[in-house]
């Protein structure tokens, strides 16, 4: 149980999270030749729900095959989710989010909104972006890539000035 606690529920130290990612990029390379990034995965889950769409970038061959291995890791990130709430002893359905609703009384379809409208702004920032913080910051950094360097800084400001905002103006500067 203790090994299920360590991997599944407790927090990792710092630096054992920086030697799985520093082992996982070459070894997406080796293997896919392709960065993890977790944005294209969301684009198949956007394919399976509209296949005929007349969006350029989602008639790509990026996303001929919908069931490819991003699908997978997309649906291994929520099963993951799941194991490690309900090892932590977790309920199966919960809409407590931390600081967030601690501080806030708002209905649940208040958070509904929030939460959905923060995700299509995160998933219209990685399309803007030509991919997401893990593709940029993790692989395109790895390999030098000057594009993900200015996308990391800006991802970095914007998210700190975003986390400002919202804690003086939400959350009433608590």
């Amino acid at each position: 149980m203790r090994v299920v606690s360590f991997l599944f529920v407790d927090l990792w130290p710092w630096w054992l999270g920086g030697i799985a990612i520093g082992i996982l990029i070459p070894l997406m390379y080796y293997f896919l030749n392709t960065a993890l990034g977790v944005s294209t995965g969301y684009g198949n889950f956007l394919k399976i729900i509209a296949p005929a769409t007349k969006l350029k970038w989602l008639n790509s061959d990026t996303y001929k095959n919908r069931f490819n291995w991003r699908f997978i890791f997309i649906i291994g990130i929520i099963i993951g989710a799941f194991l490690s709430a309900r090892t932590s002893g977790m309920p199966i359905l919960t809409s407590e989010m931390g600081l967030f609703t601690e501080e806030l009384s708002w209905s649940h379809v208040s958070y509904v909104i929030w939460f959905f409208a923060g995700g299509v702004l995160l998933g219209f920032g990685a399309r803007l972006a030509n991919g997401c913080t893990s593709g940029h910051s993790i692989h395109g950094i790895a390999t030098l890539q000057k594009s993900s360097l200015v996308a990391t800084i800006f991802f970095l400001a914007f998210g700190t000035i975003t986390t400002f905002l919202i804690k003086l103006f939400v959350l009433g500067g608590s």
